[in-house]
């Protein structure tokens, strides 16, 4: 598997086709039962039952028990919290919302890939379809309430499906919200895949939650992983990662974007639309040539919202103003009599005027 750079970037992007309305769904995250007896990282007990759990994080249905409290807010551990469908939906709800009021409606829609929670009351989620996915790094408080501390687009081309018999590493970023910072995972693994495995140089394993080919885990400190691998449900491994060199991290940050004021304005039979595209974070005042990811599309029958990202320059940036980047992009079908609107501004703004600021 080659988890080399990303494509350089060119000025004339290929449109991803807007799918079918999204529905929302709860997707049960599968607990691992394949763990080694005390492989750990840190001193805490490993587990003795990762099974689902029947009673819910908040006031719907059976109050949460004293021990299921202890496995998500207790100390770390290897292996995925068994959740039950009313925990998915505390977090997987606090999500959507977060989604809903930061990135839009499209965002908030999508359904759950995988969520996983280990202690230390921080769970991951991926909420994802076909066309776009959401990271959401969650807190969970002792009365059952999630708390999101963050919700990001995720670049499509770092996060896309993977072939029989192979794994993907979307993100593997350090994380400092711990004492002692943590490192967390994201990616993508054959469907036919049971568990996914992460090994140490000390001969220690952590395993990952996984659900509809997504996978994710977290552990403490800066350890980097020795191997990656999926296995079946006969303990065989089938596919190993490879394991990037350094972090690797696939949210993307948001870019504005907007008509060409030179052009001609688009008509009814228009496919091909000019425009400009500016990153919002910060750049050194770079542009963002080889960095530009999407564009997304939605469609109505009265607009055509479509959305840009920018995946970060590694490292500490500069703030100075970011420069307008020149794009061309094709509509997947005709504009006929819709506005053109930019995802980026929640709710979606006028595209045939630059952005203030």
């Amino acid at each position: 598997m080659n988890l080399g750079p990303p494509p350089n970037g060119v000025n004339r992007i290929e449109p991803i086709p807007c799918g079918a309305m999204r529905l929302r769904c709860l997707v049960l995250a599968l607990s691992i039962s394949a763990l080694l007896a005390g492989c750990s990282l840190v001193p805490s007990p490993a587990p003795t039952d990762t099974g689902p759990e029947d009673s819910g994080l908040e006031s719907v249905g059976p109050e949460p028990t004293e021990v299921e409290f202890g496995k998500i807010l207790g100390p770390w551990q290897p292996s995925p919290v068994g959740l039950g469908d009313p925990q998915i939906a505390v977090i997987s709800d606090a999500c959507a919302a977060a989604a809903r009021e930061q990135l839009g409606e499209p965002e908030a829609n999508l359904p759950t890939a995988v969520v996983d929670a280990r202690g230390e009351n921080v769970a991951t989620a991926i909420l994802a379809d076909e066309e776009r996915a959401i990271e959401c790094r969650v807190r969970i408080d002792s009365g059952g309430t999630a708390t999101v501390d963050g919700v990001a687009r995720l670049a499509p081309s770092m996060v896309a499906p993977v072939a029989a018999a192979a794994i993907s590493v979307s993100s593997l970023v350090q994380v400092p919200d711990r004492e002692g910072d943590r490192m967390l995972l994201i990616g993508r693994v054959e469907s036919s895949a049971s568990s996914v495995k992460i090994a140490f140089d000390d001969g220690t394993r952590v395993v990952a939650s996984i659900g509809n080919a997504w996978y994710t885990a977290w552990w403490p400190g800066h350890v980097r992983m020795r191997a990656l691998g999926a296995v079946d449900a006969g303990n065989l491994t089938i596919a190993s990662g490879e394991i990037p060199a350094g972090e690797v991290d696939a949210r993307m940050g948001a870019a504005s974007w907007w008509l060409d004021p030179r052009a001609p304005a688009p008509t009814p039979d228009s496919t091909s639309i000019g425009g400009f595209v500016r990153e919002e974070g910060c750049a050194s005042g770079r542009t963002p040539q080889g960095r530009l990811e999407g564009p997304l599309f939605d469609l109505t029958e009265t607009d055509v919202t479509v959305t840009f990202g920018v995946r970060p320059l590694p490292g500490a940036q500069d703030c100075q103003a970011n420069p307008a980047f020149p794009v061309t992009f094709n509509l997947p079908e005709p504009l006929a009599e819709r506005i053109l609107l930019d995802g980026n501004a929640v709710p979606p703004r006028d595209a045939t005027k630059p952005p203030p600021g």
